[in-house]
C-alpha cells in the first residue's frame, strides 16, 4: 500500500510539474502576444507576417451610414473609429438607405490615421419639373440661394425672384416693355438689392427694388445721364454710377450722394479707404485714397479692370479682355499680387480661403493660406457653370448638360457624383443644400427644374 501510494504521489507531482510548464510556457507565448495585439500588431494573412495596424476615422453627411470593409459589413455606423486596419489597400463603402452609394479604394499606411471625413452622400432621387416659364434673362444671386429672371407679360417687363419653391416666387418690378432695349440684372454685394439696367442706344436707365419687400430704391435728380454703372464689391448698400461729368457713390440706406474724383476708372471701398484705379503713362495705376491723398499699390498693364467680390482682406480684380482674375494682399506692399490666372468663373468657398474657378475646360481650386493652386480635372467639354456646395468640401459644375458633385476631401483624392443631367441653364441651392434647382434654357418654354439632395 505504501509503494502504491507513494508511485501515485510520484506521478502526481510530476503532473503538477508537466502542467505548471506547460502553463508557464503558454503564458510565455500568450502574454507577449497579448500585449502586441493590445498595441495594435496583428498577423496579416496575405505576407505572413506581423504588422503595426492603422485607424480609419470616417464619417458622412448624412450620419448613420452602414460602413463596408473589402465587402464585409462593419457594425459601427458612421460617425465611426474603426482600428486595427491591415496596411495596404482595402475598399471601403458606405450605404444609406434611399441614398448613393460611396466607395473608395484607400491605402492604409503603419501605426497612422486615415480621415474620411464629412463624406456627403446625396439622395437616389431624379429631377422633377417644377415650374414652367419663359424668361428673358436670368441671373443668381451671388449667395447662390436664389435665382432672379425676367419675363414679358404683354406690354410689361416683369423681374421675379425665386428661391425655387413655388410660394417664394414674387413680383420684384414691373416696367414698360421696349423690344429694342437690352437688358441686364444684377445683385447687391449680400443680395439685399436687385438692379435692372436698360440699355437703348446710348442712353441707359435703372431701376432697384429691395428682394426682401419688392420696395422701389429712388434716386436724386443728379443721377442721369448714365455712362456705366457697378455695385461696391465690399458694401452692400453702395453703388458707382458715373455720369459725363462725374462720378456719384449712392448710398441706398442713407440716400446720400457723394461725388468722387472723375479720373477714376473704377472705384470701392476698403474698411476706411477708398481703392481707385486710374490711367497713367500707359499703365494701369491701383491705389489707397485716404483724405484725398493717392497712395500706389500697383501697376498693372492696361486694360478693362474691374472690383470683384472676394473674401474680406484682399482685393479683387477682374479683367474681362483677357480673362485675368487678380488678387491683392494690401498689407504686402512689397509683393502684393498674390494671384493672376485666367479665369472664366470662379466662387469663393463661405470661409473665404478656397477659390473654385475655371478657364474653359479645367477645374481648379486656389488655397489661399497655402497660396497654391491645383488642378482637380480636365475636361473635354467647356465648363458652363460652377459653384460650392454648403455641406462638407464639395464642388459643384456643370458641364455639357450634366450637373456634377465632386467631392475634394476623399482620402484617395476627388470623387464624383452626377446630379442632374441633360439640363443647361444656371442653377442653385435651396435649404442649405437640401435641394438643387435648374434652370432648363430651351428656345421655347424655360423650366425650372428640382432634385432633392438631402432629408
Amino acid at each position: 500500500m505504501s509503494l502504491g501510494y507513494t508511485m501515485n504521489e510520484d506521478m502526481s507531482k510530476a503532473l503538477r510539474t508537466i502542467l505548471f510548464l506547460l502553463f508557464l510556457l503558454a503564458f510565455l507565448v500568450s502574454a507577449p502576444l497579448v500585449v502586441l495585439y493590445t498595441a495594435g500588431f496583428r498577423f496579416d494573412l496575405d505576407n505572413s507576417r506581423i504588422v503595426h495596424t492603422a485607424v480609419l476615422n470616417i464619417s458622412s453627411i448624412p450620419r448613420n451610414a452602414t460602413i463596408f470593409i473589402d465587402g464585409k459589413e462593419m457594425s459601427d455606423r458612421t460617425l465611426a473609429v474603426i482600428e486595427n486596419m491591415i496596411p495596404g489597400e482595402h475598399d471601403i463603402r458606405l450605404e444609406k438607405t434611399g441614398y448613393l452609394p460611396w466607395s473608395q479604394t484607400i491605402t492604409f499606411k503603419s501605426r497612422q490615421a486615415t480621415f474620411a471625413s464629412d463624406i456627403v452622400l446625396f439622395l437616389d432621387t431624379s429631377t422633377a419639373l417644377m415650374e414652367s416659364v419663359n424668361m428673358i434673362e436670368t441671373s443668381v444671386s451671388p449667395d447662390g440661394s436664389r435665382l432672379a429672371y425676367m419675363t414679358q407679360a404683354s406690354s410689361w417687363l416683369e423681374v421675379w425672384t425665386t428661391t425655387g419653391k413655388t410660394e417664394s416666387t414674387k413680383l420684384l418690378m414691373r416696367l414698360p416693355y421696349s423690344p429694342l432695349s437690352s437688358h441686364t440684372l444684377s445683385w447687391s454685394l449680400n443680395d439685399t438689392y436687385l438692379l435692372l439696367s436698360q440699355s437703348k442706344g446710348v442712353s441707359q436707365e435703372i431701376a432697384i427694388a429691395r428682394v426682401d419687400d419688392g420696395s422701389a430704391v429712388t434716386f436724386a435728380d443728379e443721377v442721369a445721364n448714365i455712362d456705366t454703372l457697378w455695385w461696391d464689391a465690399s458694401r452692400d448698400d453702395v453703388l458707382y454710377v458715373t455720369t459725363p461729368e462725374k462720378i456719384l457713390r449712392l448710398s441706398l440706406v442713407s440716400d446720400e450722394t457723394e461725388t468722387l474724383n472723375k479720373e477714376a476708372v473704377r472705384v470701392q471701398s476698403y474698411g476706411e479707404r477708398d481703392v481707385m484705379i486710374t490711367i497713367s503713362n500707359n499703365r494701369t495705376v491701383l491705389s489707397f485714397v485716404e483724405d484725398g491723398t493717392a497712395s500706389i499699390l500697383t501697376y498693372l498693364p492696361l486694360g478693362s479692370y474691374e472690383f470683384v467680390r472676394g473674401p474680406a482682406g484682399l482685393v479683387s480684380l477682374y479683367e474681362q479682355n483677357r480673362h485675368r482674375l487678380i488678387l491683392l494682399d494690401p498689407n504686402n506692399r512689397e509683393q502684393p499680387i498674390i494671384l493672376n490666372e485666367e479665369v472664366t468663373q470662379w466662387s469663393w468657398n463661405t470661409a473665404g480661403d478656397q477659390l473654385l474657378s475655371t478657364s474653359g475646360y479645367d477645374l481648379k481650386r486656389y488655397l489661399r493660406y497655402e497660396n497654391k493652386t491645383e488642378t482637380l480635372t480636365r475636361l473635354s467639354e467647356p465648363i458652363d457653370r460652377l459653384a460650392w456646395y454648403p455641406r462638407g468640401t464639395v464642388a459643384l459644375y456643370q458641364s455639357g448638360g450634366d450637373t456634377i458633385a465632386m467631392r475634394l476631401e476623399d482620402p484617395s483624392g476627388p470623387t464624383q457624383e452626377i446630379l442632374a443631367q441633360e439640363i443647361a441653364g444656371p442653377f442653385w441651392l435651396g435649404d442649405e443644400g437640401d435641394l438643387l434647382y435648374l434652370v432648363n434654357e430651351t428656345d421655347g418654354e424655360d423650366g425650372i427644374y428640382e432634385r432633392l439632395l438631402q432629408q
